[in-house]
């Protein structure tokens, strides 16, 4: 079958572990499009997670940004879709982690929002490797649990980073037990991604699609953590980096080399326009 579209994931795919884009992921992308191939991006970042990266992906037309809550036309710079939770949902969170060392980081609108002093010790939850993403884009506000209350109605994602040597499974038994409608997976180790019920980024990929007259059996997904997994199993050829987690690589029909030696230059290659 031949594809039309291919949708990258970011960080562990569309990025090395430096955070930086491969040369050869950059001259495949222009190759894509060239050969009238649409390219996206399907992230878990905030819009102003993704952004700084827009220049060094001239070619990348469409971005699917916070686990599938916002949807962007970067070749004119809209959002075409932005989905939030029900504010009552957000007072239920707030008591799943109550007691645990955990940091919270907040997507509100196309920005991201911390507690004011996490910037400082990112390492304490495994998130030293983002540091300078969160210095550059993310807004430290004080008392992160009463700001979330009070902007309950406008919040689109809700993570959860336990400390280091503890994870967040407790916190998602406890959502299940209590059934709080939302959609939560794991991304980047132990991190807990929450987001509003039927937001997911296989969703907002067959909005996409739809948008685009594009059918999803013609799409390519790749991707490489929990947070992909819809994504990949939409799709109609689900693509997992050599990096990827048992979970992804199993709803992924290939893989291909790691998110440092050019897998993603491999699925355009290769699949893309083969």
């Amino acid at each position: 079958m031949a594809f039309d579209l291919i949708a990258f994931d970011m960080d562990g795919t569309l990025l090395d572990d430096e955070k930086h884009v491969l040369p050869s992921t950059i001259e495949a992308i222009r190759a894509a499009t060239s050969a009238g191939k649409v390219v996206a991006i399907a992230t878990g970042r905030s819009p102003s997670m993704m952004l700084p990266y827009r220049e060094l992906l001239p070619d990348v037309s469409y971005a699917i940004c916070t686990s599938g809550a916002h949807l962007l036309d970067l070749r004119r710079d809209s959002l075409l879709a932005e989905r939030a939770f029900d504010p009552a949902v957000i007072s239920q969170l707030l008591q799943t982690h109550k007691g645990k060392d955990v940091m919270l980081e907040i997507f509100s609108g196309t920005e991201a929002y911390d507690e004011a002093d996490s910037f400082n010790h990112l390492d304490r939850y495994g998130l030293q490797e983002f540091h300078d993403t969160f210095v550059r884009v993310c807004h430290g506000v004080d008392d992160i649990e009463g700001w979330v209350l009070n902007h309950a109605s406008a919040i689109s994602k809700y993570i959860v980073h336990p400390v280091v040597g503890e994870d967040a499974c407790d916190v998602l038994a406890r959502i299940r037990e209590q059934h709080i409608p939302v959609e939560a997976a794991f991304s980047q180790a132990n991190s807990l991604e929450i987001s509003p019920k039927g937001v997911s980024k296989g969703i907002a990929l067959e909005d996409l699609c739809g948008l685009l007259g594009i059918p999803i059996e013609r799409c390519i997904a790749v991707g490489d953590s929990g947070n992909d997994l819809e994504m990949l199993r939409a799709a109609g050829l689900g693509i997992a980096m050599g990096n990827a987690s048992p979970d992804a690589v199993d709803a992924s029909d290939v893989t291909v080399a790691d998110n440092n030696h050019g897998g993603c230059a491999e699925a355009v290659y290769d699949y893309l326009l083969k």
